[in-house]
């Protein structure tokens, strides 16, 4: 029976791993009945009261193994009845002094079975949350992965007729014009430049939200940076007879390392509000440069003699879709994202906002962002001018919305650049694979077209199939997507430049000056 009890321990602890967890008590329950059992059969053959030990045993592990209440019964009663049974049939001695023992031991295990049974249930607990919260994360994923989409097309079908609109302005504006015909196009290009302004804070702000928004580290000359900075804002300042200074503090950093476009956004997003809510006196602006242990802060405070913000409003100043009042809204329009995204720049850059203000007395802003010094080897890249006529250089431009190509074929022949239009991806092949004889320099892809949109098509022809003379050919997304993950997919797909829509004339002259130095050496 010992050596029976033995192979079948060994067999269980074998296959452990293979036996479902709903039936390991059950099995756990076998073994201690054989167990008992095989204690039984000792008791009865040697007839000595102390082999009733091995019973005590039995009854105090199955409190501590089973946390099932019906399964630790069913091992108490078995245990309780074999030795009963025996004790009273062989009439062994000491009887009461060992139904003390079991009394006690039985004691012990239901203490033991109580605790057991609270560790699992706990144990349960935790897996069951365990279970839920990976639930949620996978819930939270996709949905960002569903709000990133939804952002990517939205950002595509917003932003693709805003490229012909605001190129078809910009066309026309270059055009022999009357006066009133120049005060309507000035009129028509601010407006859809503030619609622009629009969208890409509600793009910037869903960028921040899914993570999608990166800061850059370049270069650049801090003081130079601020003078071009106010000098731009002091035309709109004069146009409401405002006054707009500028100051620094004494620090010797004139070159820093950090991401110049988003500072100015920060920037921006402060002086045309303080522009914007300031009808009398004027904007001071004052900025300062510490060192910081390895890196340096930038502090900059924005003073305004504005209609300044209420004690009740400033605790919701930097929140989204916010504003001091619905009557703010009305007269002076925005989304209320502008802080919200100017806060949200300012912690990404390791630093932070704040606002002192008073109804009818004027508001201060005070930011301040994280910046590097420059290495000693570095140089800062100075961009060479690009030239105003691109003769000669042989472009392909894969686009299959027919408003944007008529703004791109104006724009590039303006340019003197050779343009041939492919209206999507399997047109564009086809016209690389019949075109062996004429080098193209650079192709202008967009990515979301029918029957073949750009991805793939570069992927094709990065492999070979319009012919191996274009298989490294240069290539630059087109594209109304602005999100990072969107750059990141088009250098995946094989691309090497990238133009979000509306297109930039000086950004697609730099993309174009790369390649025509090239050109003359194709033909």
């Amino acid at each position: 029976m010992t050596l029976l009890t033995a192979l079948l321990n060994a067999t269980v602890a074998l296959s452990t791993a293979k036996i479902p967890a709903k039936r390991q008590s059950l099995i756990i329950l076998i073994l201690l009945i054989i167990a008992s059992a095989n204690s039984f059969l000792h008791l009865w053959f040697s007839e000595a009261s102390e082999h009733s030990t091995n019973i005590f045993v039995t009854i105090i592990a199955s409190g501590i193994v089973l946390s099932n209440r019906a399964h630790w019964t069913a091992s108490i009663l078995f245990n309780w009845v074999g030795w009963i049974t025996i004790s009273v049939w062989l009439e062994l001695a000491l009887i009461q002094h060992f139904f003390f023992a079991m009394a006690m031991s039985t004691l012990l295990s239901w203490f033991a079975h109580l605790a057991r049974k609270k560790l699992v249930t706990k144990q349960i607990e935790l897996e069951i949350e365990r279970d839920l919260a990976i639930q949620h994360e996978l819930e939270a994923k996709a949905a960002t992965e569903t709000k990133s989409a939804f952002l990517a097309n939205m950002s595509h079908e917003i932003r693709t007729p805003m490229n012909g609109v605001i190129g078809m302005i910009e066309l026309v504006s270059q055009t022999e014009l009357n006066t009133d015909q120049k005060n309507y196009l000035a009129t028509a290009k601010r407006s859809a430049d503030s619609l622009l302004i629009i969208i890409n804070d509600i793009l910037d702000f869903s960028k921040i939200e899914v993570g999608e928004l990166t800061i850059e580290f370049v270069e650049f000359d801090l003081e130079q940076f601020f003078v071009e900075l106010i000098h731009d804002q002091h035309f709109h300042a004069r146009k409401k007879g405002l006054t707009l200074a500028l100051s620094k503090g004494d620090f010797h950093h004139k070159h820093v390392v950090g991401d110049p476009y988003r500072i100015t956004q920060i920037m921006n997003n402060l002086l045309s509000n303080a522009i914007k809510f300031t009808e009398l006196g004027g904007i001071s602006v004052h900025y300062d440069l510490v060192t910081l242990g390895d890196n340096l802060q930038l502090k900059v405070e924005i003073k305004d003699t504005g209609i300044g913000v209420s004690e009740t409003a400033l605790p919701f100043l930097f929140d989204s879709f916010s504003q001091a009042d619905t009557s703010t809204t009305r007269k002076f329009g925005g989304t209320g994202l502008g802080l919200s995204i100017t806060k949200q720049l300012c912690e990404l850059m390791n630093g932070d906002i704040s606002v002192k203000s008073q109804l009818n007395q004027g508001s201060t802003f005070s930011f301040s962002v994280r910046l590097k010094p420059p290495r000693q080897t570095h140089k800062m890249a100075s961009k060479p001018p690009a030239p105003v006529s691109f003769e000669g250089l042989q472009v392909l431009l894969v686009e299959d919305n027919e408003i944007n190509q008529e703004v791109m074929l104006a724009i590039l022949k303006g340019l003197d650049v050779n343009v041939f239009i492919a209206n999507d991806g399997l047109e564009a092949l086809a016209t690389l694979s019949h075109s062996q004889r004429l080098k193209f320099d650079l192709i202008l892809m967009d990515c979301q077209m029918p029957n073949l949109d750009g991805y793939e098509a570069t992927r094709r022809i990065r492999a070979g199939e319009a012919g191996e003379i274009f298989s490294h050919i240069p290539i630059a997304a087109l594209t109304a997507n602005v999100m990072d993950s969107e750059r990141v997919k088009c250098i995946e797909a094989g691309m090497n430049e990238y133009l979000t829509k509306p297109v930039e004339i000086e950004a697609l002259k730099s993309v174009l000056v790369k390649y025509h130095k090239q050109a003359p050496a194709q033909h």
